[in-house]
């Protein structure tokens, strides 16, 4: 007997009584619980989408609500992804849903999304942006990927059957830090509800092989204007090339947790880097040198004693892998990033503080 929980969705013909137990079969996860995750997900649980998961480090803060409706006053705090899980069950009893309470990096990813059919990035850096990227490309997965700026945005799917993939339409050297944080420079939350919307469409036509999946096709929506445009790119094959040595060439590790760099500092010298803004650092620090991170990537030379090694940190592990980035090209190897910046346990920081 159907479930009357999906009644009205059996009742449109492309989806129809056939096509809501292959939306209930799908596996899908959707990496980021913000701004775009918030609606992809609520629209997935409410379409019937039978494994839903949901993969996020951050937490909930006060700033947040106004665009991302998952959350409430009483969430502020708690762990996003897990208060997602929590609110899409009440939602949607009759589906699967699971939180993987985890910042992404180059050791978990290929591990995070194997067992989906479809991967949706609702992230808010190109950074995180190129890995999940290059990891659907190496495990041939789907990627269903928007974005926004204030009160414009874009979506369309990459790795779609064998189409072209984000490096096709974003070349690294030219994206990257374009993006600002909706921190920075605001949100409009029916620009954040409207793509992440349309993220979860592109999701169900892909699970149902809908001729209508948007690849190989950016479409761009202006939420004041109410206008729509698209934008049609190709594949460059180099791309998958690059993408897949991202994980076949082996590279030293870049991040350490918190026990690891208590671990090292036994037998070495440790330096730590706070590069955050002034207001962030005022607010809570475990101490070392204040670094902004501009500035620091203006740095025409850098001197770094062999002996020791040296730890950059930040609130999320963002900021601080990018200045890690730099040492490297500077030719500094013993440069790292505190894994998922602050987010730890507070005995750990203050372990931190006393190194």
């Amino acid at each position: 007997m159907a479930n009357p929980y999906y009644q009205s969705h059996q009742k449109l013909p492309f989806i129809s009584y056939f096509g809501q137990p292959i939306i209930t079969d799908a596996k899908v996860l959707v990496i980021g619980a913000g701004g775009l995750g918030c609606p992809c997900l609520q629209a997935l649980a409410g379409a019937g989408v039978g494994n839903l998961a949901v993969a996020d480090f951050d937490t909930i803060s006060l700033s947040n609500l106004h665009r991302q409706q998952l959350y409430s006053f009483n969430d502020i705090g708690n762990q996003k992804a897990i208060t997602a899980v929590n609110h899409l069950r009440k939602l949607n009893p009759f589906i699967e849903i699971q939180w993987h309470q985890i910042l992404v990096d180059e050791q978990n990813i290929l591990e995070l999304l194997k067992p989906y059919d479809i991967i949706v990035d609702a992230t808010d850096n190109f950074e995180t942006r190129y890995l999940i990227n290059d990891a659907c490309v190496v495990l041939n997965k789907p990627l269903v990927y928007g974005a926004i700026h204030q009160t414009e945005g874009h979506f369309t799917v990459f790795n779609y059957n064998g189409s072209a993939t984000l490096r096709c339409l974003f070349p690294e050297t030219d994206s990257q830090n374009t993006l600002q944080s909706c921190a920075d420079i605001g949100a409009y939350n029916i620009t954040t509800s409207l793509i992440g919307n349309f993220m979860a469409g592109e999701v169900l036509k892909i699970i149902l092989e809908n001729p209508e999946v948007a690849s190989n096709k950016l479409v761009c929506i202006d939420a004041l204007s109410a206008t729509t445009t698209q934008f049609l790119y190709t594949q460059n094959k180099d791309n998958r090339v690059k993408s897949s040595k991202k994980f076949t060439l082996k590279s030293a590790p870049s991040v350490l947790t918190p026990l690891e760099i208590i671990a090292r500092a036994k037998n070495q010298e440790v330096w730590l880097f706070d590069v955050r803004t002034m207001a962030e650092r005022e607010a809570f620090n475990i101490g070392g040198v204040h670094r902004f991170l501009d500035d620091f990537l203006k740095t025409n030379s850098l001197t770094f004693s062999p002996s020791s090694f040296y730890v950059f940190y930040c609130q999320k592990g963002l900021r601080s892998k990018k200045a890690v980035d730099f040492c490297k090209k500077m030719g500094a190897p013993n440069c790292f990033s505190l894994k998922n910046g602050l987010n730890w346990d507070k005995n750990l920081l203050d372990k931190l503080s006393m190194l």
